[in-house]
């Protein structure tokens, strides 16, 4: 079979990931060479043997006040990446995980703003990134590594960066090869000695300096009040339904994704309502991260209350954040809401309906 000839530059496309990012700014091809000449550099000073992933890189965000919190993953074996999270939340969740606590994977992509290099082996590749690679000339041999360049936003699948997310993942591929090239020199790693304290990178006008600073974590953010609930008590309100009965009630984030082939995917959130001492699942409220979880979680009630025809009396949370987004709803109807340790019937339904969607 002849071999194709390659296309003119002139006649290929100036951006990259266009059908992928409809509606979107998507990157050009000349943002997508730098990104991959950066990657190539960050990955031939093996930063991974350098830094461990708490070994935290700030640089701060170009276009806002936020800063970006840059981890290096690789010391394990498994996973060779640079990750860049975004803001107080990004931070949170990093806190979380440095600390030891258990997140599950549908958690981090609920509450999750990053954008990362990660270096995967060819048969994992889609076909844009294979598209954009061929045009870079990266060799294609037996156990070549490959970098891929994404975002992750609340509540999404991992996907391709954007115009914007492309050069905020640059300014902070930049940092981290500054900052690994200096340990590589110099064999030292002076900058992680004060507990809570992280370097950030500053450009400055022909070079870079680094300072420390100590993060303030904020205290999480509230739920947003439900809305639609209030308006759906109207007709259940005055019913001459009895009181009896518990409910246990949460909200949660699951790794179904919901979207078209060739665009991004979300996540879905599922609002559920189980009665606490048989078990019986009601009929959950699915939809995208983006909705309101306070308004799930009151639908979710409101169709348990029609279904059962009786009002709770009492409705178990997990947390005092859901507590509070839901106050002014529960008591409109006159409910009853509390926090418990454990939600035991609630635990076993979440796991089945899981799998479930899973299979």
């Amino acid at each position: 079979m002849p071999k194709k000839r390659p296309v003119p530059s002139a006649l290929q496309p100036e951006f990259c990931f266009v059908d992928e990012l409809r509606g979107e700014n998507p990157p050009s091809f000349a943002a997508m060479r730098n990104l991959y000449a950066m990657a190539g550099e960050l990955f031939a000073l093996r930063p991974w043997d350098l830094l461990d992933e708490n070994q935290l890189i700030i640089v701060r965000h170009p276009d806002s006040e936020e800063y970006c919190y840059c981890s290096v993953m690789g010391a394990m074996g498994e996973v060779f990446s640079m990750h860049a999270y975004i803001g107080a939340e990004g931070y949170r969740m990093f806190r979380k995980i440095s600390d030891g606590l258990e997140i599950d994977a549908a958690e981090f992509l609920a509450t999750q703003n990053c954008v990362y290099v990660e270096f995967v082996p060819r048969n994992e590749l889609d076909a844009p990134d294979r598209k954009l690679l061929a045009r870079l000339d990266h060799p294609s041999g037996k156990g070549t590594a490959a970098p891929i360049f994404r975002a992750l936003r609340p509540g999404y699948h991992p996907w391709y960066v954007t115009a914007e997310e492309a050069g905020l993942l640059a300014t902070c591929l930049r940092a981290v090869i500054a900052v690994c090239s200096e340990i590589a020199r110099t064999g030292k790693t002076p900058y992680w000695q004060m507990a809570g304290a992280y370097p950030i990178f500053v450009p400055t006008e022909n070079s870079w300096r680094i300072e420390l600073i100590e993060p303030v974590l904020p205290p999480e953010p509230p739920l947003s009040p439900a809305q639609t609930g209030l308006e759906a008590t109207v007709s259940i309100r005055n019913r001459d339904y009895p009181v009896r009965g518990v409910i246990e009630l949460d909200y949660f984030v699951s790794l179904i994704a919901v979207g078209r082939k060739g665009e991004r995917k979300a996540c879905t959130a599922v609002a559920l309502a189980v009665d606490g001492d048989s078990g019986i699942v009601y009929k959950p409220e699915l939809a995208s991260p983006q909705t309101s979880a306070g308004d799930m979680l009151a639908r979710a009630l409101i169709g348990t209350i029609r279904e059962t025809s009786a009002f709770p009396s009492e409705v178990r949370l997990r947390n005092s954040r859901v507590k509070d987004c839901l106050a002014p709803f529960a008591e409109s109807l006159g409910l009853s809401l509390r926090v418990v340790p454990q939600l035991p019937a609630m635990d076993e339904a979440r796991e089945s309906l899981l799998r479930y969607f899973a299979g």
